[in-house]
């Protein structure tokens, strides 16, 4: 019986039958639509091929990891035969057929010309220009994450170099208790979800980014007592008189309060920093969900800080007005 199933966690379809289910590319997790060539017979994940049209078949995956895989194999045996430009790679899938209206659609969608060359070690290019092969293939929105094209394209270039398809998870990444109740290909409750074979996603950067927030604030709401000579830390000696708490504005409310007062525009300028930095090494892609929306929180954040220090400077020349009076 096939283990259908996402290997990292997200769609995937186990009624490749049920033509009620979806279109054919979704419901047989095959996004390129592989034809059932006899070498995908030995792929992994294969499970069959589907009629789709008379005397045109199928593949089917058990996961939609394991036919992006597939997808991007088929794309290097073209490639062994110099088929490698948007233009030939399309035409060679269409076989006979007219596919210049896809040829079209993918350039359109993506912004390649028909003679740009599809680099197989591209990870960001391939994302891009399958995307719109499986969208063209599907006719509708993709019901699949990047995250899953990406670890399937990365799967099928291991696979090719090694025969043996990467893990989908670390052992380490949950215990054993937690990891026997999860479902195949999700992580354990409690736990992040694995990283896409190097990509890192919103699951992957937030918990580290709220660590950070969270170890500033204490620093900053628990300030550590001087060592006294000797060695022995000394208690902060008792104030003459208790200082006044600072003047909070909105945004301090709403964000960290007293705690994070004059650190949140440090702490935007820091995140911002990191992920340039992940983004300019290919770590995190930036036309990924997961780049674009940690670029723009780590700015409003710093932009907030900046708007709460004028608001607290207004209030404190408010009341030093109000008390001269």
């Amino acid at each position: 019986m096939p283990n259908y199933r996402s290997l990292i966690g997200g769609f995937f379809s186990s009624t490749p039958m049920d033509k009620s289910s979806g279109p054919v590319t979704i419901r047989t997790n095959n996004p390129g639509a592989i034809n059932g060539a006899p070498w995908e017979t030995t792929y992994p994940g294969y499970v069959g091929t589907v009629e789709t049209t008379p005397g045109n078949k199928s593949a089917i995956f058990e996961a939609p990891e394991y036919g992006v895989g597939a997808w991007w194999t088929l794309l290097r045996n073209y490639n062994l035969t110099n088929t490698s430009t948007v233009q030939d790679i399309i035409t060679r899938y269409g076989g006979t057929q007219d596919y210049s209206a896809y040829v079209q659609f993918v350039v359109k969608r993506t912004g390649l010309t028909p003679g740009t060359t599809i680099d197989l070690n591209d990870d960001q290019q391939l994302l891009q220009f399958g995307s719109a092969m499986f969208r063209y293939e599907a006719g509708r929105d993709l019901p699949w994450s990047n995250d899953q094209i990406l670890f399937g394209i990365r799967g099928g270039r291991e696979f090719a170099s090694t025969k043996l398809w990467p893990a989908s998870a670390s052992p380490a990444a949950a215990s054993p208790a937690a990891a026997s109740a999860a479902p195949p290909g999700t992580a354990a409750p409690g736990t992040a979800a694995p990283a896409s074979g190097g990509q890192v996603s919103d699951s992957d950067l937030l918990p580290l980014l709220q660590k950070a927030l969270i170890a500033l604030a204490t620093n900053a709401a628990n300030p550590q007592a001087a060592p006294a000579p000797g060695g022995a830390v000394a208690s902060p000696a008792p104030a003459a008189n208790t200082p006044a708490p600072p003047v909070l504005s909105a945004i301090d409310k709403l964000f960290g309060g007293q705690a994070l007062v004059g650190n949140k525009t440090t702490l935007g300028v820091i995140g911002y920093v990191i992920v340039a930095i992940l983004q300019a090494v290919g770590v995190l892609g930036t036309a990924t969900p997961a780049g674009q929306i940690l670029s723009v929180l780590t700015i409003a954040f710093s932009v907030l800080g900046g708007v709460s220090k004028i608001d607290r400077m207004t209030q404190s020349l408010g009341s030093i007005a109000a008390n001269s009076k």
